[in-house]
């Protein structure tokens, strides 16, 4: 009785491992089992397993076996058949072109420790056909006839394929006039003891630029001849343009109101010329907007007052630069006056 059980019970060992290792089957097969030379046909591999198993494919690099080659391999596809089983399929498409019987093999599909092979399959690979209706077609006859070779057609270069082919000599092409031009340029310019690159012209300080439109102002009357809106308009336009030359202020997108609070607080205008600029400005607002007549005396002053802003807001360094001038061409005089005086002398000896 003993014996039974022992054996009994290492049956259903034996079985228990049997339907453990058992869970996924692997199938391959193919759209058709016979084609023609270089014809594509679909090898499809499945494998039916629960959710919850991983199962790895085959792995081909460009052939199946040796004659059978791989044109693409397509992504998997899964299918849920119930809900603890799956199908996951692949498609592989292949193709040969020996003419051939051949036998795919059993196939691994490998699942942790576990391995299941796919079924056989053979596959017939015959050379091309023809009925015959396209046999009768073929005139024997061109067959054995020796025929001149043809000339090549004709094709225009496109501009791409002339880059293609052209390109570095374009490129070298470029460079070598770039050079000779370049060249006949520091040439030229040495010649005439000129530099090689035009040396840009410095910007007039503000305070010239000011004094020069103020004077051509002071020269047109304008405000003797009744225009006075007009006056006062280029006036203004040229306090404005040095006050933001000379300190770097936006003056002239500010109304008259915001610039005198602006330069009110600032610490690099001179606030002894405020009173000179509110008279403008107030007056000059009162001309332009409200089509107010000022007195002869008024525009007078204000025209001053524009001069004295400018003057007495020179920077210093320009103002020492200028003294030195000044000096320097005082001197040449005095000499001229000195030797004349000797000259004078010698002759009334």
């Amino acid at each position: 009785m003993r014996f039974k059980i022992y054996i009994l019970f290492i049956l259903s060992l034996f079985v228990g491992n049997q339907l453990f290792a058992q869970q996924f089957t692997a199938a391959a097969k193919l759209d058709t089992f016979q084609i023609e030379i270089g014809d594509q046909v679909y090898l499809e591999l499945s494998v039916v397993k629960e959710k919850n198993t991983n199962v790895a494919f085959p792995r081909f690099k460009d052939k199946i076996i040796d004659g059978i080659d791989i044109v693409s391999i397509n992504a998997t596809d899964t299918v849920n058949l119930s809900a603890k089983e799956q199908k996951i399929s692949q498609k592989i498409l292949i193709t040969s072109f020996e003419d051939s019987l051949f036998n795919i093999p059993q196939l691994p599909f490998i699942s942790g420790i576990d391995t299941v092979y796919s079924n056989n399959i053979s596959f017939d690979v015959q050379m091309l056909s023809m009925d015959s209706a396209a046999v009768s077609k073929i005139d024997t006859t061109q067959m054995l006839r020796i025929f001149d070779v043809k000339s090549p057609i004709h094709t225009p270069w496109t501009f791409k394929e002339f880059w293609q082919n052209y390109h570095w000599y374009i490129i070298g092409l470029l460079v070598l006039i770039i050079l000779i031009v370049l060249i006949r340029y520091v040439y030229k310019r040495r010649k005439e003891n000129r530099p090689f690159f035009k040396i840009a012209k410095p910007k007039e300080p503000a305070h010239i630029i000011a004094l020069r439109k103020l004077n051509e102002l002071k020269q047109n009357k304008l405000w003797q001849s009744g225009r006075e809106k007009e006056y006062y308009s280029e006036l203004t336009f040229i306090v404005r343009e040095y006050i933001e030359n000379r300190y770097d202020i936006s003056a002239m997108e500010r109304t008259s109101h915001q610039l005198l609070e602006v330069l009110k607080h600032s610490k690099v205008f001179d606030k002894e010329r405020i009173p000179e600029l509110v008279q403008i400005l107030q007056l000059g607002d009162l001309a332009k907007f409200a089509k107010f007549k000022p007195l002869p005396d008024e525009n007078d002053l204000s025209l001053k007052n524009a001069f004295s802003i400018v003057e007495n807001t020179i920077p210093e360094t320009v103002e020492e630069t200028e003294e030195e001038k000044t000096e320097t061409n005082n001197e040449p005089l005095q000499d001229e006056t000195v030797s004349s005086n000797e000259d004078k002398d010698d002759e009334k000896y």
